[in-house]
């Protein structure tokens, strides 16, 4: 059996409202070009299959035409997972129904405890689940992490796993020690997050979701795909693509997906940027960081004129010694201390227009401070 792993597809992201739709309709239909050619089994899919939990119309219409193509055409079995971006509500709709047609979509904790079982092996489907949840469905207060979550889970599992079997592990989860990017980390609170590696021991094979990078963590048999496309600009030297499994050669290797349009990011001075000196593709998604732009009028709006998908732009602040002083300012007046302050951080001295403004604010302040 040939299986191909795939995770976080994402599908509906945007990056400084850019959307990524049509670059990622380009990846999923190589990604089906990829499956004949490799004779793929099984695909499976380890969560976050949307960027959102409401997908968009326009996203859900792609995810819909890879997976019939996929599924119905090539005749060939899916099973995919929800992940913490995903609604398991809105994913899981119509599962039973699908189920009949070699689609296994898991959603809740009933459907990790179920294995899918195809041609001697046996997948658990084990989606994202939230502590809450866990303590809710097992009425077991002591459930507070996500350590505790999978670790039940798991418990159960294992008191029906048929070790004569091949059984392989599918889920959406962050183990310790694994690579964050800016994409993940909007869930991840200090460790309550993190799963340790021991808790997969009674599994030949772990297929997982959530990091974005297949190198999150080095194990024999525990492995993310990482995502199929770079979704922040921390990213960009990752790779990006998909595994495949060789259950008949005991073999796992990784497959390299190159997007229509890359993401880049590039440092070095304005001027270098309007005359195509820095080392980028000047078509693909950027961010630039430059310096020597305080008398650039409107630089962003030049820079696209050279990058027409420069995403973001950040000015670079020369380095400069920092001298910290220690001032007596119980004396001085608010005015006195905002041009103080003024001339600490700029070597400059406030000059009348300024100084009226901060006169005006300063009043205006006072007078709500009276009014209250």
């Amino acid at each position: 059996m040939k299986i191909m792993h795939l995770g976080d597809l994402h599908i509906g992201k945007t990056i400084n409202q850019q959307n990524l739709l049509e670059e990622q309709s380009i990846l999923l239909n190589r990604l089906i070009q990829d499956i004949v050619d490799a004779s793929i089994d099984v695909l499976v899919i380890a969560g976050d299959i949307y960027d959102r939990s409401i997908p968009s119309r326009e996203a859900m219409k792609v995810f819909e035409t890879f997976i019939y193509e996929v599924n119905q055409v090539q005749k060939i079995p899916v099973l995919l997972i929800s992940g913490n971006h995903d609604s398991a509500e809105r994913l899981g709709y119509g599962k039973a129904w699908y189920k009949g047609h070699g689609m296994h979509i898991g959603t809740t904790i009933d459907d990790a405890l179920n294995p899918v079982s195809i041609d001697g092996v046996d997948f658990y489907l084990v989606p994202y689940i939230e502590p809450v949840v866990a303590r809710h469905y097992f009425e077991d207060d002591s459930i507070r992490t996500h350590h505790d979550t999978y670790k039940r889970i798991f418990e159960q599992i294992e008191q029906h796993l048929n070790k004569d079997r091949t059984n392989i592990l599918v889920s959406h989860l962050f183990v310790a020690g694994g690579k964050t990017t800016e994409s993940e980390r909007e869930i991840i609170v200090g460790t309550i997050e993190n799963v340790s590696l021991n808790l997969f021991d009674a599994f030949d094979y772990v297929m997982l979701g959530h990091l974005h990078t297949p190198d999150a963590i080095r194990d024999e048999k525990v492995f993310y795909s990482g995502s199929i496309m770079k979704y922040s600009f921390d990213e960009v030297h990752q790779r990006k693509g998909y595994r495949i499994f060789d259950l008949k050669k005991q073999q796992v290797s990784f497959i390299t997906l190159s997007p229509p349009r890359d993401l880049e990011y590039a440092t070095g001075t304005f001027e270098d940027a309007i005359k195509l000196k820095l080392a980028v593709d000047r078509n693909s998604y950027l961010k630039l960081e430059l310096s020597d732009m305080e008398h650039i009028n409107d630089p962003m709006f030049k820079l696209k004129q050279v990058y027409p998908y420069l995403l973001e732009l950040k000015p670079m602040i020369n380095n400069r010694d920092i001298q910290y002083k220690q001032r007596e300012v119980q004396q001085l007046s608010h005015l006195e201390l905002v041009k103080q302050f003024y001339l600490d951080m700029t070597d400059s001295k406030m000059d009348e227009t300024q100084t009226l403004l901060i006169e005006q604010l300063i009043n205006e302040s006072r007078l709500m401070d009276e009014t209250d």
